[in-house]
């Protein structure tokens, strides 16, 4: 799906020297405590090990969190940015599944891929894709380098950052945001399911290794994404190897799965800072949860042959194909017609109030038939509706005169005067008079561009 629109931010203001002493007090209280729980921990599992070599997964994944972090350090010495973000993620991938970690059920991208939606809407570029291997198929692939899957068949993501600032979190959310907004198509059949119900929408997490930010920061942004986002899109969790993690909630909860996030009435965001160097056992847990609680579904790969087209938040297609997607220009060739998200808006939101009408009466009151053939109506029992404001009359909006040879003479027919199109669950005609007057539908692209300098060089020479 498009991108969600970044808003403009609020002017942050400076910390007065209160503020930066109690934080600074906050960060070294943290540290200490941080070290005192640590070596608390370590002493006790060294102990542990002396009796046996396995005594549960808390040493290990403490020796997991310790290589983690040393790992990153040795992946600041690429120069290029890119090869940079790969090893990142390529460094918790094999952390994660290398160490078999995952469930085999469970794959995981080994680059970086996008996932498209039928609705014609594609996310942005995501590190760590979780997938049902058993039902993924590629869309497309451009040597390894371009890959979309489809969101039916996938769980979740984990977008990875390195040492991540203010604008690296707000990137990574609506990374994650154009992931999570992608709909899936409803499958036929049903089936059974024991338990919670399954989210039928992805997972979103943000992993950083480590920030120059303070607690206070963290807890700042992912709270002004929530204010401004809504909350279907917002991140599942947020972690900060280094630091800890935050979540989503209200005054009572930190809220996990998407339908926690959904019923959150008084957001508010809960963190807990890594005490005693378990953030990455918790990203672990927190991951397998969401990967149980998220289904997948069989692809209906038909759906995926033509995508509609998309309009921002909004996707349409031309009911007459390709034939009413092209226009033509005299001077330019063939230019694509298209409608803005406003323009698209504007026309569903004022369908939705009006009467559906059969397609075959409509045509027939168009050419000043009676429209009484209602036996030819229940057989075909489509209905449309049409795009009238103005209220005007069938036989003037839908139809007009069109000149044409035939048997060596010019004759005046009548042609249709709309296009049809299926967008928001609704069959739309849209007559040309409106898309005319309204713009509804550009025109030659190329002819737009010209027509604003020369009426420029106009105003010149008066």
């Amino acid at each position: 799906m498009s991108k969600p629109t970044q808003v403009k931010r609020p002017i942050r203001k400076r910390l007065t020297n209160a503020q930066k002493v109690e934080r600074s007090e906050f960060a070294e209280r943290e540290v200490r405590t941080r070290e005192v729980l640590t070596a608390k921990v370590r002493s006790a599992t060294d102990l542990r090990s002396k009796d046996r070599a396995f005594h549960g997964l808390e040493r290990e994944f403490s020796y997991f969190q310790d290589d983690l972090l040393k790992a990153f350090d040795r992946t600041k010495n690429p120069k290029h940015p890119r090869d940079v973000g790969t090893a990142r993620e390529q460094v918790l991938r094999r952390y994660l599944v290398d160490t078999g970690l995952i469930p085999n059920r469970y794959a995981v991208t080994s680059t970086s891929h996008r996932v498209a939606s039928t609705s014609g809407h594609i996310s942005q570029e995501l590190d760590l894709l979780f997938y049902d291997s058993s039902e993924a198929i590629t869309l497309m692939q451009v040597e390894k380098a371009y890959s979309v899957l489809p969101v039916e068949c996938t769980y979740g993501v984990i977008q990875v950052k390195s040492r991540i600032s203010r604008k690296d979190i707000r990137e990574g959310l609506l990374n994650i945001a154009s992931y999570k907004k992608l709909s899936r198509t409803k499958s036929k059949g049903f089936t059974i399911t024991s338990g919670d119900q399954k989210s039928e929408f992805g997972f979103g997490i943000l992993f950083a290794y480590d920030t120059d930010l303070d607690w206070r920061d963290l807890v700042d942004e992912l709270k002004l994404f929530t204010e401004t986002n809504t909350r279907q899109t917002w991140p599942n969790a947020v972690f900060v190897l280094s630091k800890g993690f935050l979540l989503c909630g209200d005054e009572t909860q930190a809220a996990l799965t998407n339908a926690q996030i959904a019923a959150i009435k008084n957001p508010k965001i809960h963190g807990r800072p890594d005490r005693d160097n378990s953030c990455f056992f918790s990203l672990y847990t927190i991951l397998i949860d969401l990967l149980r609680n998220t289904a997948t579904q069989p692809i209906v790969v038909n759906s995926y042959y033509r995508l509609p087209l998309v309009a921002g938040e909004h996707s349409y297609r031309y009911s007459f194909g390709f034939f009413a997607e092209i226009g033509t220009c005299d001077k330019h060739g063939d230019y694509p017609r298209k409608l803005t998200e406003s323009k698209l808006i504007e026309v569903i939101e004022w369908c939705k109030t009006a009467t559906p009408i059969n397609w075959v009466r409509a045509t027939e009151l168009a050419y000043g038939q009676p429209g009484d053939n209602w036996e030819a109506y229940e057989r075909q029992n489509a209905e449309v509706r049409i795009y009238n404001p103005k209220n005007i009359a069938f036989p003037d909006l839908l139809v007009l005169d069109t000149p044409m040879m035939a048997d060596g003479k010019e004759v005046t027919v009548k042609s249709i005067a709309f296009d049809s199109i299926e967008a928001a669950g609704m069959i739309i005609w849209i007559p040309y008079i409106y898309e005319i007057e309204q713009e509804i539908i550009n025109f030659c692209p190329n002819c737009e561009k010209i027509v604003p300098k020369t009426a420029e060089n106009d105003d010149a020479g008066n």
